[in-house]
């Protein structure tokens, strides 16, 4: 469906709002100053409406592995205390976006997503109400219902999944990188900056799987735009601990991230 306005989606990455590896951690300041250059944006931008989604950094994450760890899956006990996690630090970026003056709604996402069959499902016409009537939708990673089991959705999914089915053309992936580089530039110190490629290339990149993140690596969360069949997106990987650059890439500017296109 597409959208009688512009409609951005805005992936703030865990590692951005929170400290990943330090239990139930936020990064106060930085969430405080991302929500003041979205603010500022949409302030200067009336007719453009953003789509947020957020990772569960040191929230979600921890309490999936200690889950897995304990009991080797996603019992209900998991289940209800992830969601939990992941509903106390939504509240925390809605309060902020609220005192940057914005106007948010938290959609948790195991109310609208599901597993059926293996395959995704999902209903969207709330989501496509709170945007029409001029809301910020906030949605996160989240755990969903899957047939007999619970899973993990991530976040990195729901952009997708909401670029492609609500016809946007950008999604920013705000991360704790400057962009992309030829390979990780946290284990190798010659990585070299990309600044544009298009998503076909995305295979000859070498990027390590981190232990800690449930969701998976860069690597994983590029390629599954592949998997959804995303096409004319235009993706933008930006530092969001560097302040500025969230504004810099919703305003246009080249100077700052990697683009990636699809």
């Amino acid at each position: 469906m597409k959208l009688s306005y512009a409609c951005r989606v805005i992936k703030l990455g865990g590692s951005v709002v929170t400290v990943k590896d330090k239990p139930m951690s936020v990064r106060h300041d930085i969430i405080k100053y991302l929500s003041s250059e979205l603010a500022s944006f949409l302030n200067e931008h009336p007719n453009v409406r953003l789509l947020l989604i957020h990772g569960g950094g040191s929230f979600g994450h921890f309490s999936i592995k200690k889950c897995l760890s304990s009991v080797g899956a996603i019992d209900v006990k998991c289940f209800s205390h992830t969601s939990y996690m992941m509903m106390l630090l939504n509240t925390y970026l809605v309060n902020e976006l609220i005192e940057a003056g914005l106007t948010p709604v938290s959609i948790p996402p195991h109310t609208i997503f599901w597993k059926e069959g293996g395959k995704l499902k999902y209903e969207l016409g709330l989501l496509k109400e709170y945007l029409a009537k001029g809301f910020t939708p906030v949605l996160y990673g989240d755990v969903i219902i899957s047939d007999n089991v619970f899973e993990v959705l991530s976040g990195d999914t729901i952009a997708w999944v909401l670029a492609k089915e609500l016809d946007v053309n950008e999604i920013v992936f705000v991360t704790d990188v400057d962009g992309l580089f030829d390979k990780d530039p946290k284990v190798h110190s010659d990585a070299k900056f990309i600044e544009t490629l298009r998503a076909e290339e995305l295979k000859d990149l070498k990027f390590s799987t981190s232990d800690y993140d449930v969701t998976g690596s860069m690597m994983l969360k590029l390629t599954e735009g592949l998997k959804y069949g995303v096409k004319d997106v235009r993706v933008r990987i930006v530092n969001g601990l560097v302040k500025g650059n969230v504004y810099k890439v919703l305003v246009g500017s080249s100077t700052v991230g990697t683009v990636v296109e699809y």
